[in-house]
């Protein structure tokens, strides 16, 4: 009795580890389809389907499982998703087409936003730079200030 207790725990502890590949399979592959796919429900949540807790959810995630276990890959059933309700029911914008403009032009605007940002910087940091020394002539580099024209001509007007 003792070994048939022995060989009876030895069979069901491999076949949880047989069957646990397929179990985590599964649950994977129905994650992949609830993120691709948008929620359809009644109350047009717009909700990502895994993020989604109504209960038309709950039924569409069923609907999937049973999908699954029947034989259809994810792609086939996301394909299937399209035909029925449109490209509105993916949750991110296919990559060709049209589309691309969704995944290019934030892109573009951070670059853009970026340059702008950076000349008006640069102008403001121009108009409070003093020039330098080499830059400017010997005889102006003396006398620095708004009046100074009229201090060198006062100057050179006295005698010594």
């Amino acid at each position: 009795m003792h070994m048939l207790k022995f060989f009876l725990s030895i069979f069901v502890a491999a076949w949880f580890v047989v069957s646990a590949p397929e179990i985590s399979q599964a649950g994977s592959l129905l994650q992949d389809l609830e993120n691709a796919l948008m929620c359809k429900c009644d109350d047009k949540c717009g909700k990502v389907l895994i993020n989604c807790t109504c209960s038309t959810s709950d039924k569409t995630r069923a609907k999937f499982t049973k999908l699954l276990d029947s034989g259809l890959t994810v792609d086939q059933i996301i394909k299937s998703q399209v035909d029925k309700y449109g490209e509105t029911v993916l949750s991110a914008p296919t990559k060709f087409g049209f589309n691309l403009t969704a995944w290019v032009m934030p892109f573009v605007a951070l670059i853009a936003g970026g340059v702008g940002v950076r000349k008006i910087i640069n102008s403001w940091i121009g108009k409070k730079q003093k020039p330098d020394s080499e830059d400017v002539p010997e005889e102006k580099s003396a006398t620095p200030g708004k009046y100074s024209k009229r201090l060198q001509d006062e100057l050179d007007g006295i005698e010594l």
